[in-house]
């Protein structure tokens, strides 16, 4: 499963909630869609978009309380409903997990988180205790290899960690 949206929070008293996205697509919210909440696959009957987040109203919460309770939850589609993106550009969950190294060889880690930032995302490999934080520009991220399960970043990212 991916996760295309965050419940943040309850909205009016039918049920609706209100959903911090995680997907470029919005149409994931559209009325008709169907997404999974906790493994059981839910409608959506109507939505709005606000600047910060999207009302959403799914079949099967019908009312506050329910909405409240899916409050911190996900919402998600299955891996094989995931639309595919240009080139140069991957889900977070085919990231994590990969391997991480310069281009000289020094190994980082493991990607283990993907932080979606204002200016742009930051990857976070971890090793034995170390955390290295990567900017996902195309100046620190020099090759991601899918069918390897590596990434290779420019050497400059230890040297400005070290500064």
């Amino acid at each position: 499963m991916v996760r295309v949206g965050l419940i943040v929070g309850a909205f009016g008293i039918e049920g609706a909630v209100k959903v911090s996205s995680l997907t470029d697509f919005p149409e994931r919210f559209a009325p008709g869609a169907e997404l999974h909440l906790d493994g059981r696959r839910l409608r959506v009957e109507w939505s709005r978009p606000r600047p910060a987040w999207t009302v959403v109203k799914l079949q099967g919460l019908d009312d506050r309380a329910a909405a409240e309770a899916a409050r911190g939850r996900y919402l998600e589609v299955p891996e094989e409903e995931v639309r595919p993106l240009p080139d140069a550009a991957w889900y977070h969950h085919e990231l994590v997990g990969l391997s991480v190294s310069t281009t000289d060889g020094r190994e980082l880690g493991t990607l283990t988180e993907v932080w979606s930032m204002p200016a742009n995302d930051v990857w976070v490999a971890r090793r034995e205790g170390h955390e290295h934080l990567i900017p996902a520009v195309h100046e620190a991220v020099l090759e991601v290899d899918l069918e390897h399960r590596r990434v290779t970043v420019a050497d400059w990212i230890l040297e400005v960690e070290e500064a």
